[in-house]
């Protein structure tokens, strides 16, 4: 079986061309192909000899997915993605065009597993139970690959596509490390961010290691026995150890931190507003609220009234907030969607 070329680091491509007898920059050269010019096949490097690239046709693979189907929201024009892996497995990704907080942002939502053993009910991935981790392949191939189909070069990624990001936190940090380097992507640290549910130990080693990408936390529910039922992970994890362990470390690192909160009718009221401002004391934080996707059956969506008063309950405690449109729910894109649902009509 071939190798993933995309799961090379730089330095890890170097030592092999090392290897095999050839120049160290070449890793760099072939970089530059596979990530900045979006290469399809080894035969295009026109600056490599026709023996080298067949020597690596005949030993990697260059694209671990295959694109099955793009759906365009006819109501924002956001566009969703279905891949089929090598091992007949089916993952999404979503290119977002303006989600409402910054103009002109390109965005892409990558998925970091195929389905997700976290349990959060609101979640349609959640549904799919886990099935494995993506390797850093298939995690930059869907940057690649969307790229590719659409013509456009984001300037903007998030983890926050299928899965949970820190329960495969290796390859997912290695598929950041290789977005931002000069030599192919070159997407900025402050333009990628990691979203966890609130797996500890990693939130620890992701702050130790100084990390410098943006960190982002679902919490959705002040009351703890409340999101115990909504997000299990609050069992084995309990937020109120998180934002200890935040304000004692995270002060010190130069991550922007995020806290998502998804907006329901039972989650917004003038308690839950004072519950946030307790539970984060230090600076560098802001309070991502996301209204309920209309779709989610399980939850009753506020009314604009009720968020608009839940939003002012924050603004006048000081807490910094912003507010993220959902965006794709015509396709099922919008954040909790993805669950390969497109899959049953293609098996």
């Amino acid at each position: 079986m071939k190798k993933l070329i995309k799961n090379y680091s730089l330095e890890e491509v170097a030592e092999y061309f090392t290897s095999i007898g050839e120049k160290t920059y070449r890793a760099r050269q072939l970089f530059s192909w596979i990530y900045d010019r979006n290469i399809e096949s080894f035969n295009e490097m026109t600056n490599f000899s026709k023996e080298l690239r067949e020597k690596l046709s005949l030993e990697f693979e260059l694209s671990p997915l295959t694109l099955e189907e793009k759906l365009v929201s006819d109501i924002d024009q956001t566009e969703k993605f279905l891949f089929r892996t090598l091992d007949n497995k089916y993952i999404e990704a979503v290119l977002i065009k303006n989600d409402g907080t910054e103009d002109g942002r390109l965005t892409v939502c990558v998925s970091s597993q195929i389905g997700c053993a976290m349990g959060c009910i609101f979640c349609g991935t959640a549904k799919m139970g886990f099935i494995r981790n993506l390797e850093p392949a298939e995690i930059l191939d869907q940057l690649n690959q969307i790229r590719r189909a659409t013509g456009l070069r984001n300037n903007n990624i998030v983890f926050m596509g299928m899965g949970e990001p820190f329960m495969n936190y290796e390859n997912v940090l290695k598929a950041a490390d290789i977005m931002n380097y000069s030599f192919g992507f070159h997407i900025s640290v402050r333009k990628i961010t990691i979203s966890t549910c609130g797996v500890l130990p990693q939130i620890e080693r992701f702050i130790d290691e100084k990390r410098m990408y943006n960190l982002a936390l679902s919490l959705n529910d002040t009351d703890f026995t409340r999101r115990a039922v909504i997000m299990p992970v609050e069992k084995k994890y309990p937020f109120s150890k998180i934002a200890s362990l935040l304000q004692k470390k995270f002060p010190v690192s130069r991550n922007r931190l995020t806290i998502e909160y998804v907006m329901r009718k039972d989650n917004i009221s003038k308690t839950d507003a004072e519950k946030i401002k307790k539970l984060f004391k230090f600076g560098r934080i802001k309070l991502n609220l996301i209204p309920l996707n209309a779709s989610s059956l399980d939850f009753i969506r506020p009314t604009d009234e009720e968020m608009s008063n839940f939003i002012k309950d924050l603004e006048i405690m000081n807490v910094p907030v912003s507010i993220r449109k959902s965006m794709g729910e015509d396709i099922g894109g919008a954040c909790g969607q993805l669950s390969g649902e497109r899959v049953k009509v293609l098996a």
